[in-house]
């Protein structure tokens, strides 16, 4: 027994009997917790997350780093499109992409203050054979600029969408007004006799 107290303080056990001084502990353990708590607090890093929301067919290969971990590759598509070069593309773990929940697209969340490295294959020229030679770009860009780059798809859907009822509108509106409202009751049973 003695040994253990020397090696291991009082071997785990409490003493029955003994008072133990120790000011963290008074009054039914109200000052460690509230210490406990603000040391939880300070040591949480709390960030701000982004979502980036795509289609399943933008979704590349999975494949092991360097580091041992799975990775998944992102194509982002060329906004323009009269742009044919290759598009852009972006690595993440292969656990943080997830399917959404109605499983027509998917979804990643990333940091909104960090940054992640875009790649693009670029033709640098041609061999001695006629063939391209091709090498990689790679850009550094906020994960707010990411979202916008793989999130553009919407943009150009809602600038189709508000043209072309704007134009329809604008169509319409002279028929309309020339119109007469009817003023001959309609009947059901005709319908319903066809």
């Amino acid at each position: 027994m003695d040994e253990r107290n020397n090696e291991y303080g009082n071997g785990g056990f409490e003493m029955i009997g003994e008072k133990d001084d120790n000011p963290f502990d008074h009054a039914g353990g109200t000052q460690k917790k509230s210490i406990d708590k603000t040391y939880r607090e300070s040591t949480q890093k709390e960030y701000e997350e982004i979502t980036l929301k795509f289609g399943k067919g933008l979704v590349g290969d999975t494949f092991e780093g360097k580091d041992g971990n799975l990775y998944t590759e992102i194509k982002i598509p060329n906004p323009d499109k009269n742009d044919h070069r290759p598009w852009q593309t972006f690595v993440v773990k292969e656990n943080h992409v997830h399917v959404n929940q109605f499983g027509k697209g998917m979804w990643v969340k990333l940091p909104a203050d960090g940054h992640t490295t875009v790649r693009r294959n670029v033709k640098t020229g041609v061999d001695e054979q006629g063939k391209p030679t091709w090498g990689v770009e790679k850009t550094k860009v906020s994960n707010g600029e990411l979202k916008k780059m793989v999130e553009a798809y919407k943009e150009r859907y809602k600038e189709q969408e508000r043209g072309s009822v704007r134009d329809m509108i604008k169509e319409k509106k002279p028929i309309v007004d020339m119109q007469k409202p009817s003023t001959k009751p309609h009947d059901r049973s005709m319908g319903m006799a066809i």
